[in-house]
């Protein structure tokens, strides 16, 4: 009978290793204490407390629980300095709209005992500056347009017809001259 159960269980064996081989493994009934199957090992050590208490894992634990004032206070200071940086070719306009929006509601949770408003407020300001540079230049761009528009075709005409270096010289000087005095467009 010994060499019958012993036979078994060199059978079994091999079975467990070509499943292991083969990546097949059977759910353990229970799962070892600090383990869930939805979230994996129990994080240890300082390094992957970080990473747990900053991605889920563990926020159940007291003095783990994400912030999320922070990260909207963070998304809004990262908003206001794309803002500011893309102003000029007015599209920082509309990033700057959200900037201030997502600043609003960071200032919003601090007042509520929440983190982030600083930040907040920083995207804010720069929401409201990106958006006050991206008006500025569209005001400019059409003012200009507006007075200058018509020397600006003739400078345009001037420079596909010019043949020479000197015509071309000659096209910007006119362009100069035109920007210098009374505008001749109508409006």
């Amino acid at each position: 009978m010994s060499d019958h159960s012993h036979q078994d269980s060199d059978q079994d064996s091999r079975q467990d290793r070509a499943r292991g081989s083969a990546g097949f493994t059977e759910p353990a009934a229970h799962p070892p204490s600090g383990h869930s199957e939805a979230t994996g090992p129990a994080p240890a050590g300082p390094f992957a407390d970080r990473l747990a208490a900053r991605y889920g894992r563990g926020a159940g634990r007291p003095g783990r629980e994400p912030v999320p004032g922070r990260r909207t206070g963070r998304i809004s200071l990262t908003l206001g300095v794309v803002a500011l940086v893309t102003s000029i070719a007015v599209v920082g306009g509309a990033v700057g709209i959200a900037a201030i929006v997502t600043g609003m509601r960071a200032r919003a949770h601090a007042r509520r005992g929440g983190t982030g408003g600083g930040m907040g407020t920083a995207g804010l300001a720069l929401g409201a500056l990106s958006l006050l540079v991206a008006v500025t230049v569209a005001g400019g761009t059409w003012a200009f347009y507006e007075r200058h528009g018509d020397d600006l075709h003739r400078y345009q005409e001037c420079r596909r017809e010019a043949r020479s270096p000197q015509a071309l010289d000659e096209c910007s000087r006119r362009f100069s001259e035109a920007l210098r005095t009374e505008p001749t467009s109508n409006g």
